[in-house]
């Protein structure tokens, strides 16, 4: 089972990158042109703080339930801190990751409350940025890109 959903976690990375690219390429064109906000900018702005979220339950579960990198960490914290992929595992990706997904989930929510359009797409266009940063600063891109199952 850990393999199998680890193969998701790992085609969900994909779903993920989109998403936050198609969020970012509708947030700094409305920014740009001056466009108004509609339905479709906040449908993408959800759509990635839902698949990041998702994501993050996935690794979650990997984490807590699956994992021999998440059980070997959990058993004894000290030993994979001295231990750089492990750490990377246990505390370096997590923590990126659910940074990220609360910048997800800010965006969605400040450009909801915005009061004008502009503020709505600045909001968004500000916050998916560095929420894709972090993930892309923390992704484990040593594993392979697609799976196998």
């Amino acid at each position: 089972m850990h393999a199998f959903v680890l193969a998701v976690h790992n085609i969900l990375r994909w779903v993920v990158l989109l998403t936050a690219v198609v969020a970012l390429i509708r947030s700094f064109r409305g920014l740009a042109t001056g466009a108004p906000w509609t339905r479709r900018e906040a449908l993408s702005l959800s759509a990635y703080a839902g698949m990041l979220s998702l994501q993050m339950l996935l690794g979650l579960f990997l984490y807590f339930f699956l994992s021999p990198v998440g059980m070997r960490a959990l058993r004894d914290m000290g030993a994979a801190m001295s231990d750089p992929n492990v750490r990377f595992f246990a505390i370096e990706h997590p923590i990126a990751m659910m940074l990220a997904v609360g910048l997800a989930h800010v965006a969605v929510q400040r450009s909801r409350k915005a009061s004008t359009d502009a503020s709505r797409f600045r909001n968004a266009a500000i916050l998916v940025s560095l929420s894709l940063l972090l993930v892309l600063a923390r992704l484990p891109w040593a594993r392979p890109m697609f799976p196998s199952f």
